[in-house]
């Protein structure tokens, strides 16, 4: 029975109970079977019936409100009423009824009786994948054990049909097949026809004379299947489609029609093609005029004057009107050169604009009423979830200095330097601080939420180089605390949360060939921004052989110590380093394209970088800039040259997730003197992985590139061995897109264009005599592991041979990398 059936039926039985009269040790009766005339009589007992326990019995009297001693007017009070009404918004029972049990003088006895709502046994789809049973099962507004009520089964009958609507199948029938038990349980089986899946096959637009059809269709997500555009599913996405009608109207206000309007859109199956059901969509739309900016006013601006406010809302009169310009200057689009900048960059938090819009003709006056508020300082700057990064090392990336005039700029600085620590999750930082303002202070207090994340990394890698098999091991602690070293309880494993980098490596197959590195870094030298360290290593090669008849040694030793600093100026993105080297070289015949025997130098570098990157390890937005020059100064015998080198980098996203990155290098090694320059020659080729304990390149400096080997580009020797170029050109497009960013893994696949090339001299040297390459890759970034890059790439220009080894035909290349990628 209906809620709505039982109050009717108790509102009857309040009006006719007289005419049910009460005979002794009958059921009970109506409750106001006692005449016709109103009576007060008082509740003397109350018991439930339909259910099978006390607890359940004991609920369902105090969810009615009646209580032993209450009193009553009868027929018609509407406490029952409220009582039953109650006892049905419990969406647990039906069929609720209160019946009068006996009367005792001006006394009587309420029986409560119900019907309890059955509950779900269980539930199974027919004619369902099991992928897609899944996708359901966390749909449906359906519990097992629970009650099951037919709005829920028609709501996930709903359910169903609108997710194969969604998936191309908008014909999906689905039937219900109840099962009852003896125990007021039921089972439930959805049978479900998928139906065929239906595409859309065309899209007709009319009323459209400012854009033809393929400019508005474009604007849509919703596109009609093509036989040439394989890439096209023709699927039709209910949500995508009603959002395509805003995404129309929108190309239409960037274009100046202010006022177009969709007057009509449609879509319905036309028809079958080859046995198959298709869509048409019909889009009728009202341009209406070209408007243009007739004049720009602001009102309430004391600060910034109508000049400045016009120059970064971008409207001239005259220009076309625009709607996502006026939101994006208006508002902002990430950029800081919008309207709104200028105030919250100011501390005006509370500013506000608001936009009026008159329309004269095909012409619009652009009024904008301005809220600038009072100016907020910096309270309270909080710091948590760094369970173990210190505080002192998040507080001094931090711009937001308690007492400064509040910057929406300067929170976004902290939360890029935040960022490019590496020690925390993208999803901790991505909302930015939380924000707590206090008006009678005109102050806002900052909380910056951190989950820390793994920085420390193990690489473990082997390759098959002249020697047989090399094995590579190293650690990296990027969060190093040397001030807790001698504290016993701070290993864990090893000290850490003072922001330091530590990193020890070897390299060996044994005793032909052994390698040792060391480094470390303090970031933040005596509490300023300047970071200094050092590093250090040491490779021996030596003996015969299996597979190489060669005698010889070589032992190389290198140390070098650097200096570095943030400059506030021309902006706070450049700093400065400086290096200072010593390398050692014994080489005892065992390159031909060194000089034999000890060959030493001393290096000064200084080196002048811009980094605006958006992140460290995937950048999809900002930009890098470095110049650096390094000078081995003729002394007596030692090695002598001067090195230059200038790299430029761009990122600029497409999407949320897709980017482009676009990249240039350029090297030049000269002579000091009248000595010509054998080390730190530019080698142009492979990858990473494959310069591990490769005894040719002692002394060079090796430019990676894909789709060519190692050592394939760049001038040779008369025995045909790579032996470097002075000059360098190298250029890199990447399309990248983001496909996973978790505190477990980040993955991004790309696509890649390379050109690169090294000449002996400026003579020589041409910019557009490049080897090409393109293919595609990947990037992962595993804590324990670090970086790890993988890409298939194919030369586009043939090469000389190397030593038998490769024959310089076109072809794909794999290449792998794993701590260091191929420099983007």
């Amino acid at each position: 029975m209906s809620f709505r059936a039982a109050l009717f039926s108790l509102v009857l039985v309040f009006v006719v109970g007289h005419v049910q009269g009460q005979v002794p040790g009958s059921p009970a009766s109506s409750v106001g079977g006692i005449g016709v005339n109103p009576e007060i009589v008082e509740i003397l007992g109350i018991s439930v019936e339909g259910t099978t326990d006390d607890y359940s019995n004991s609920f369902i009297q105090q969810t009615s409100r009646l209580q032993i001693g209450q009193k009553l007017t009868i027929p018609g009070d509407p406490v029952l009423g409220d009582a039953i009404r109650s006892i049905y918004r419990l969406r647990t029972y039906e069929d609720v009824q209160i019946l009068q049990e006996r009367k005792v003088g001006t006394g009587i006895y309420l029986v409560i009786r119900v019907r309890e709502v059955p509950k779900l046994r269980e539930y199974t789809f027919s004619g369902v994948k099991k992928g897609h049973t899944k996708d359901l099962q966390k749909e449906v507004p359906l519990i097992t054990r629970g009650p099951v009520h037919e709005n829920s089964i028609a709501r996930s009958v709903q359910i169903i049909k609108e997710y194969y609507a969604e998936k191309g199948q908008p014909l999906a029938e689905v039937e219900v097949e109840t099962t009852e038990h003896d125990d007021n349980t039921v089972s439930l089986t959805f049978n479900v026809d998928r139906g065929q899946k239906v595409r859309v096959k065309s899209i007709v637009i009319t009323g459209n004379e400012g854009f033809d059809d393929a400019s508005v269709i474009k604007a849509m997500k919703t596109k009609p299947k093509q036989g040439w555009r394989f890439w096209r599913s023709g699927k039709l996405d209910q949500s995508e489609y009603d959002q395509d009608m805003g995404r129309i109207l929108a190309r239409y206000n960037e274009k100046g029609y202010y006022d177009a309007q969709v007057l009509r859109d449609s879509v319905y199956i036309a028809g079958q093609e080859e046995g198959k059901p298709y869509l048409v969509v019909e889009i009728d739309l009202r341009e209406g005029p070209e408007y243009h900016i007739r004049d720009v006013s602001w009102e309430g601006n004391t600060l910034f004057d109508d000049d400045l406010l016009n120059a970064r809302l971008g409207f001239e009169k005259g220009s076309l009107y625009n709607s996502t310009q006026l939101q994006e200057n208006l508002y902002g689009a990430g950029k800081d050169t919008d309207v709104s900048s200028l105030y919250y960059n100011s501390g005006y938090m509370r500013f506000g604009v608001e936009p009026q819009i008159v329309v004269d003709g095909d012409s619009l006056d652009l009024k904008f009423e301005v809220f600038e508020g009072d100016v907020y300082k910096i309270g309270t700057v909080e710091i948590a979830g760094n369970t173990k990064t210190k505080d002192h090392v998040v507080r001094r990336e931090l711009t937001t200095v308690p007492g400064r005039t509040f910057s929406r700029s300067q929170i976004q600085e902290s939360i890029r330097r935040l960022i490019g620590l590496n020690y925390f999750t993208q999803e901790s930082l991505a909302g930015g601080p939380g924000i707590d303002v206090r008006e009678e202070s005109k102050s806002v207090d900052l909380k910056y939420n951190l989950e820390e994340t793994g920085t420390d990394q193990l690489e473990l890698s082997g390759t098959w180089g002249r020697f047989g098999l090399i094995l590579m091991l190293r650690f990296n602690f990027n969060n190093f605390s040397a001030q807790n070293m001698l504290k016993g309880d701070a290993w864990k494993p090893l000290p850490a949360g003072d922001g330091q980098r530590f990193s020890v490596g070897i390299q060996t197959n044994g005793r032909r060939y052994q390698q040792y590195s060391l480094s470390y870094t303090e970031p933040w030298f005596k509490g300023k921004p300047r970071p200094v360290g050092f590093s250090t290593s040491f490779s021996r090669i030596s003996g015969l052989t299996v597979i190489d008849d060669r005698g010889g040694e070589l032992l190389t030793f290198s140390q070098r110590v650097f200096f570095e600093q943030r400059l506030k100026r021309p902006d706070p993105w450049f700093s400065s380093s400086t290096s200072l080297g010593y390398q050692f070289y014994d080489n005892r015949q065992w390159i031909s394209t060194l000089p034999y025997g000890v060959s030493q130098e001393i290096t000064i570098r200084q080196a002048l970088t811009r980094n605006k990157l958006n992140h460290p390890l995937f950048p999809s937005a900002g930009s890098k800039f470095s110049l650096s020059l390094e000078v081995a100064p003729p002394l007596g015998d030692l090695i002598q040259y001067h090195k230059w080198r200038l790299s430029n980098t761009w990122h600029t996203p497409i999407t949320q997730k897709l980017s482009i990155g676009l990249s240039s290098d350029f090297g030049f090694i000269g002579s000091l003197d009248s000595r010509d320059v054998a080390f730190e020659r530019f080698i142009v080729g492979g990858s990473p992985f494959e310069t591990q304990g490769f005894y040719s390149f002692f002394g060079k400096d090796i430019v990676y590139l894909r789709g060519y080997p190692l050592g394939a580009l760049g001038p040779r020797s008369a025995d045909n061995d790579p032996f470097g170029g002075k000059v360098l050109n190298k250029y890199t497009a990447e399309l990248k897109y983001m496909a996973i960013q978790s505190e477990q893994l980040q993955a991004a696949p790309y696509a890649f264009i390379d050109a690169a090339n090294a000449w002996n001299s400026f003579s020589s040297y041409n910019p557009t005599d490049v080897y090409r390459s393109a293919g595609f890759g990947m990037r992962f970034f595993l804590p324990i592991l670090g970086m790890v890059e993988m890409a298939y790439g194919y030369n586009f220009d043939t090469f000389e041979p190397i030593n038998n080894k490769h024959d310089g035909s076109k072809k794909w290349t794999f290449q792998f990398s794993l701590g260091q990628g191929f420099g983007q």
